[in-house]
């Protein structure tokens, strides 16, 4: 089951935590989501309290969670592209990721006390410049269309809620349909009042999903078969 999903849209590599519904433990991937290329499968790391907690410089970084509270002693990393585990530290909590660093934590304080960590070998570092840092492509989630349904739209049984975002002078619509006592999610665009292209990207839903699809540039994400996989549609 598809668990957490964090992008790097500078390097375009998706990560992926998967979680076995059965123990709950956790299984690390990655993919290049321009190519669907996958570089790393389901990598085991961890017990169930460790979870993906973001992708830096081609690496996964891994946090673990406390027993008792949000924050545990942890942080891993391992290479995308290998699946090498790179760097492990246990007397430190991962508190954030900014600018392509770890801000932590040493895990005797209990707040304040934030220190600098370099992604790339584990060790205490000083801030970066945010200046020098190229600006990535932004992770786009659609937003719920709240006026009348377009009339290009009108022959869709849409069931629940109409979404859309807008890439340059298209706009993308997404909507749950019901086929066979289950749900789908169709993908429609248009530019103007005129319909450019519709398809059914996820089907077998037992539920409506709650969010139906992120996107990368004009790259649309959708995660479907119960969130055992990622279907990719280039608009």
């Amino acid at each position: 089951m598809v668990w957490r999903i964090e992008a790097d849209t500078t390097a375009t590599l998706l990560a992926i935590e998967t979680r076995n519904e059965d123990t709950g433990m956790p299984l690390f991937s990655a993919i290049e989501y321009d190519s669907g290329v996958p570089f790393m499968d389901e990598k085991p790391y961890g017990d169930r309290t460790w979870s993906l907690a973001g992708i830096v410089e081609d690496n996964l970084i891994l946090r673990a969670w406390g027993q008792h509270t949000p924050d545990g002693a942890g942080i891993a990393c391992i290479n995308a592209t290998t699946g090498d585990v790179l760097w492990e530290q246990f007397n430190y909590t991962l508190v954030a990721i900014q600018h392509r660093q770890l801000v932590v934590r040493h895990r005797n304080f209990a707040s304040g006390y934030e220190q600098r960590m370099n992604p790339l070998d584990g060790n205490l570092t000083q801030i970066n410049n945010p200046a020098t840092k190229p600006d990535a492509p932004k992770i786009v989630l659609p937003e719920r269309y709240r006026d009348d349904k377009p009339l290009f739209l009108e022959r869709y049984p849409i069931q629940g809620d109409l979404f859309y975002c807008q890439v340059g002078d298209r706009m993308v619509w997404a909507f749950h349909e019901v086929s066979d006592h289950t749900y789908c999610i169709r993908i429609a665009v248009s530019r103007g009042l005129k319909m450019l292209a519709d398809r059914v990207m996820v089907s077998g839903l037992a539920r409506m999903a709650p969010e139906l699809f992120f996107m990368i540039n004009n790259q649309v994400f959708f995660i479907g078969d119960n969130k055992r996989e990622i279907v990719s549609y280039l608009v």
